[in-house]
């Protein structure tokens, strides 16, 4: 077996893993140009792709085409030109015009990131939206506030991976959603607080792994039950008695419901994954009908793919990171995916694409290229004849083997981004919050519950009680959380993100043996963790 480059482990490739790169693999003239066999465990190969990658921080920056003040993933310490989105889908530019010849005296990484540096890039990446400035990853959004790597909602504040929803704030992959706050990894929620891996459920708060149940308060593994506290089945009168004793509008109340909740589900049985729908021959967590998906994480329908992160609706796809389409290998951001494609960053539709960057609109045949659009046959960003680019190619790719870079993703070091505005930093945090004294000193006190707590609260500055930074309540959260009778955060968003983030277990299969049959099992709970982890069959045993 090889050994990472990187972290020194051994993994290991298979044929079938041979097969699929074959398939991915450029072609010209019949000839194809397979890649090798990577140099990268599968977890060190996903980090290297999330460092490419900011989902969450914004930045003021003014556009560099027509000087109108917007927000941007990109620090304006960038050297590269930055541009609203009508000016960069405008036809005042063309990315053509910064074409050059490739140069064979010098690594294809060198030349790519010189091109990166010049060529303009977009602002953010967003798409037919509404009042949503706030965001970044998005599309299909109506009034949202901090929103990312979301779609379809309206009336949203504050989440990532949120889709389909409508009045709903600080959620974590959700979908359907309505009334819904604190969600994680649920779908068809309506009228919740702090609700994990749950689905169809309604009106209640602290739930795990519950389906279609309705008024029921801090339980796990219930099925079609109604008026249960502590797993406990009450009638309708008691329970709202017991309920009525200590609000959850109170944030003392609410603390220390959710405190308690967290050490209880502690000791709850746990299904091997968190799955919803049907899961046909598949490992990882967080998977939504899926079928030969292996070592696979957040990834709804989806079939036929391997060491994929947060996919939706994708086919035939090994080593990618956000995406959506069929036979890629090793992209990121990719949103839908090019068909047959590979090393690509940010490139939505087409086919024939390799190791590009922000490159959209259908282009096909084009090899390490900045932000194009509907181009075909291009290297480097210049314009070639089909009968020029099918000779250059295989020159660039024969290069690249002997530079060896052929067959590699773009290393991090050449990343546009710090390491702790990436997702790298959500799996590996290397960035550690620094508890600065707040840059505006806060002189407001939170009223413990949100019914004391007056409307003008907006025009406060407040300060994060983990990290100290300073966050303001937006006018539409204050009426939300008065609606649901929800106290107000003491955290920032990121903090609060974080803490959601914990559920979210680490991406890395073990084997481990079921707490109740004690058959083998592949789960990403480790062995020395002391959940009560079983098999399917013996944990339905336990919910049905």
């Amino acid at each position: 077996m090889p050994a990472c480059q990187e972290c020194q482990q051994e993994f290991t490739v298979t044929p079938q893993d041979d097969k699929f790169r074959k398939r991915v693999s450029p072609q010209t003239r019949d000839k194809t140009y397979p890649f090798p066999a990577p140099t990268l465990c599968a977890d060190c190969r996903q980090m290297r792709r999330l460092v490419w990658r900011n989902e969450r921080h914004l930045y003021p920056r003014d556009c560099d085409l027509c000087g109108e003040k917007s927000l941007s993933i990109y620090h304006e310490k960038h050297p590269f030109p930055v541009y609203c989105l009508p000016c960069w889908w405008s036809d005042k530019w063309d990315g053509t015009k910064y074409g050059r010849d490739f140069d064979f005296s010098q690594p294809f990484f060198k030349q790519f990131k010189k091109l990166q540096d010049t060529v303009p890039r977009m602002m953010v990446q967003q798409q037919q939206n509404e009042n949503s400035e706030y965001t970044a990853n998005v599309s299909h959004l109506k009034n949202c506030y901090l929103l990312f790597s979301s779609d379809f909602n309206r009336d949203c504040y504050y989440g990532v991976w949120v889709g389909n929803s409508e009045d709903s704030l600080d959620n974590f992959i959700i979908n359907k959603c309505r009334l819904t706050h604190e969600a994680i990894f649920s779908d068809n929620i309506y009228n919740c607080s702090f609700v994990i891996h749950s689905s169809q459920c309604s009106d209640s708060a602290f739930l795990l792994d519950c389906k279609s149940c309705s008024n029921c308060f801090m339980c796990y593994g219930l099925r079609n039950k109604k008026f249960c506290i502590a797993n406990k089945q009450y009638s309708e009168e008691d329970y709202n008695k017991e309920l009525s004793k200590l609000p959850i509008s109170s944030y003392k109340n609410y603390e220390h419901f959710k405190n308690h909740y967290e050490q209880m589900i502690k000791k709850a049985p746990y299904l091997y994954l968190w799955r919803n729908g049907r899961i046909e021959d598949s490992s990882g967590d967080f998977l939504t009908d899926v079928k030969s998906c292996h070592n696979c994480y957040e990834i709804t329908e989806g079939r036929d793919c391997k060491n994929v992160q947060s996919g939706y609706q994708v086919i035939d796809a090994h080593d990618c990171s956000y995406v959506h389409g069929e036979l890629g290998y090793e992209n990121c951001e990719c949103f839908p995916m090019p068909m047959k494609s590979a090393f690509n960053l940010n490139t939505y539709n087409g086919h024939d694409v390799y190791y590009n960057d922000m490159c959209m609109n259908n282009n096909s045949n084009i090899w390490g290229c900045v932000s194009l659009k509907k181009s075909k046959h291009c290297l480097l960003n210049k314009q070639y004849t089909p009968e020029e680019y099918e000779e250059l190619l295989p020159r660039v790719i024969n290069h690249m083997k002997e530079t060896g870079e052929y067959g590699e993703f773009f290393p991090a070091k050449l990343s546009p981004f710090d390491y702790h505005e990436t997702n790298a930093e959500d799996f590996v945090p290397l960035h550690k919050n620094s508890h600065q004294k707040p840059s505006l000193e806060p002189t407001y006190d939170l009223p413990d519950d949100i019914n004391d707590t007056p409307e003008s609260v907006t025009n406060e500055v407040l300060a994060c009680k983990k990290c100290h930074k300073n966050y303001r309540i937006i006018q539409q959260e204050y009426k939300l959380l008065k609606k649901l009778g929800l106290p107000l955060p003491r955290l920032c968003f990121e903090c609060r993100n974080a803490a959601k983030s914990r559920f979210r277990k680490p991406r890395t299969l073990h084997n481990r043996k079921c707490a109740g049959c004690k058959q083998a099992i592949q789960t990403n709970y480790s062995p020395d963790h002391p959940e009560q982890v079983f098999c399917e069959e013996c944990y339905l045993k336990r919910v049905y």
